[in-house]
């Protein structure tokens, strides 16, 4: 910077700044004002990021903790899951059902945790964090869905098993001796051999005489051998007839369930004194119906 200098005869100095001095003076001190600016906003960016990687510190840790949280939870639920697994397994078990095999329900249960590649966490543990109970949460989704999968089955089988026990003819339709069985027979009338369809059980006229199974009143009415008769359609291609009744309580159309009086025994009809004919047909074939005579639930099939 070039200064001229003029001493006056008063004695006064007078000091003046050449143009080019002005102009360097100028220079120096607009970069002066720069680089205060340039450096007062980058220590304000610096304190920002510091904020905010604070900021981002304190929220990893948060998320840390509920990841925690929620791996607490999903052991939870899935000690819940196993025990009805168990609770499942016990009543396949009882009611003779198809069991489920322990590597078929853990089949795709396992395997490495899948990293979310789209993630931009900085805190590498906590992304593996993340994606670990991210895993864990498809795990369980798919286990939930396969045992419902499971229980809805053996829900559908278990009411299944209901209606067929309440449609199959598996009680004693009255109280009575045994007079005559299903098959071959020789007559008590014309003394020829015939076929009997059904059984004879003998009581004393009024005995009460019971629907075997639940099911509709398909006809009542009067047949020559039969006498009066009550024919019930049941579920399951089942169908029962009661033969040589005093009288019955129901008519065609009424619903009827197992163990419900419909009538009283008699004779009317062919018959050689007061019994009770008593027929079961399936799928339009008769059937013995001894065999399904004091059958409890567990003893009916699905089949």
């Amino acid at each position: 910077m070039e200064l001229d200098i003029e001493r006056k005869e008063s004695g006064e100095v007078c000091i003046r700044l050449k143009r080019r001095g002005l102009i360097a003076a100028a220079v120096i001190t607009t970069l002066t004002l720069i680089l205060l600016i340039i450096t007062s906003i980058y220590l304000h960016r610096v304190y920002t990021d510091v904020r905010h990687a604070q900021q981002i510190l304190l929220e990893n840790s948060i998320l840390r903790d509920r990841i925690f949280v929620l791996n607490t939870e999903l052991d939870s639920i899935m000690i819940k899951l196993e025990l009805m697994e168990r609770w499942e397994d016990e009543i396949r078990s009882r009611e003779n059902y198809r069991e489920i095999n322990k590597e078929v329900r853990d089949m795709g249960i396992g395997g490495l945790p899948q990293i979310d590649q789209e993630l931009s966490l900085s805190d590498a543990d906590l992304q593996l964090e993340y994606s670990m109970l991210t895993t864990r949460f498809m795990q369980l989704r798919g286990k939930a869905y396969f045992d419902f999968e499971t229980h809805q089955e053996l829900f559908d089988n278990l009411n299944l098993r209901d209606d067929l026990y309440s449609s199959t003819p598996s009680i004693y339709p009255t109280f009575g001796r045994l007079s005559s069985g299903f098959g071959n027979r020789t007559h008590p009338i014309t003394g020829k051999r015939d076929f009997h369809s059904g059984i004879d059980l003998s009581n004393k006229t009024g005995t009460p005489i019971y629907a075997t199974a639940d099911g509709v009143i398909s006809s009542v009415g009067w047949k020559r051998k039969l006498g009066k008769f009550v024919k019930i359609k049941h579920n399951f291609g089942f169908n029962t007839v009661y033969g040589h009744m005093n009288k019955y309580n129901v008519k065609k159309g009424d619903k009827v369930h197992k163990g419900e009086i419909i009538g009283e025994m008699g004779s009317t009809g062919e018959t050689t004194g007061s019994h009770l004919h008593y027929e079961v047909i399936r799928y339009n074939r008769h059937r013995n119906p001894a065999v399904y005579l004091a059958q409890e639930r567990k003893d009916i099939a699905l089949k």
